[in-house]
């Protein structure tokens, strides 16, 4: 993926592959959740979960996560976005401190194998007020509630462990990045929205490489959970980078199992579409299957990933970086990407982007 800086619009080029349809097509139903968990390994566990409901609902089943399911989804998110604070943050970072935090994984009882995911939740909050926050998330969430657009910053400005001091080193550059805003809001009234939104995945070629809703780009990430009670203003990309902290924060939580939203919904026989709140943002899977002498077979499907939203060639993010401008414009475009997080490695482009635009 390359971000062209300062560049007119489209400022992303993306060379992410379509490949879920090429390779479940012709494949027995029930093999779909490990296909596209193998073809997805980033957040596969919230792939193989979407599949899976979608396949029951097309067949006419209970299309419904178990509990602990759920839980699992709940700790390989949480997972998820540690790893990515933790470790990719001080990585793509201009200016962000050495990775101390990334010794402290081998503490976190998410990276415990011997423990079952609800044993890992469990002990995550307590982790957490040790090594990030130096004060209970429960105590955290509410200061958070009562000032969702200031408390991050006056916490990580008084705070001395080292995740409060990764954010301090970001907190000018990120408020400096000015971002227009358009949450994806599908799952407001799923019933009305998702087969709307199927269709256009069974029909338009090119739609999961372009999406758009309502014929603008929109934007998914932990800064649009569905059920949030106090949503993040989204005016800079800031916002964003504090959303993904704060999503940990909630998974961890006792209500944490259900802060995901997922669901599932039959259309036409054979037909349905599923979805899953994961790491990044939204996810969706639209399948239609065949019958076959051994049983049904995928005879379609999509894959709607986050990224696909959100590194728009002239989505959000892209309008912000076509903004930038000055000497500064390659390490805010790092910033302005990993606030909007994408799931692959992006290059900076500052040459192409200062040349004048062609006929």
């Amino acid at each position: 993926m390359r971000l062209r800086p300062g560049a007119p619009l489209p400022t992303i080029e993306s060379s992410r592959p379509m490949q879920a349809a090429l390779l479940a097509r012709g494949r027995p139903a029930g093999d779909l959740p490990g296909t596209l968990g193998a073809l997805f390994t980033l957040c596969a566990h919230a792939h193989r979960g979407t599949a899976k409901r979608a396949v029951a609902a097309a067949m006419g089943e209970r299309a419904v996560s178990r509990a602990d399911e759920r839980t699992a989804l709940q700790a390989a998110t949480a997972r998820e976005q540690i790893l990515r604070i933790a470790h990719d943050w001080h990585r793509l970072l201009p200016g962000a401190p050495a990775a101390e935090p990334v010794l402290l994984l081998r503490s976190c009882p998410l990276w415990r194998d011997s423990m079952a995911p609800a044993e890992q939740m469990e002990a995550l909050p307590g982790w957490l007020a040790h090594h990030w926050l130096a004060m209970p998330v429960a105590d955290w969430l509410q200061e958070h509630e009562t000032a969702p657009g200031g408390w991050a910053l006056h916490w990580s400005a008084r705070t001395e462990t080292a995740t409060a001091r990764l954010l301090r080193t970001q907190a000018n550059g990120l408020l400096s990045l000015d971002t227009p805003a358009r949450p994806l809001r599908l799952l407001d009234q799923p019933l009305a929205s998702m087969p709307l939104l199927a269709h256009r995945l069974r029909t338009e070629a090119d739609f999961c490489a372009r999406p758009d809703w309502q014929g603008e780009p929109a934007e998914t990430g932990p800064w649009t959970r569905v059920i949030d009670p106090a949503p993040l203003p989204l005016h800079n990309a800031w916002m964003r980078l504090i959303a993904r902290f704060v999503d940990v924060l909630r998974l961890a939580a006792p209500d944490g199992r259900d802060w995901l939203a997922e669901g599932a919904l039959p259309l036409a026989a054979g037909e349905a579409v599923a979805w899953t709140e994961m790491a990044r943002g939204l996810l969706v899977h639209w399948v239609r299957l065949e019958d076959a002498p051994g049983g049904p077979r995928v005879a379609d499907c999509r894959v709607l990933a986050p990224t696909e939203w959100n590194f728009h060639p002239r989505g959000l993010l892209a309008q912000a970086l076509a903004a930038l401008h000055g000497p500064d414009r390659s390490d805010q475009a790092a910033r302005a990407a990993v606030a909007f997080d994408p799931c692959v490695e992006f290059d900076i482009d500052c040459v192409h982007s200062m040349e004048p635009a062609h006929a």
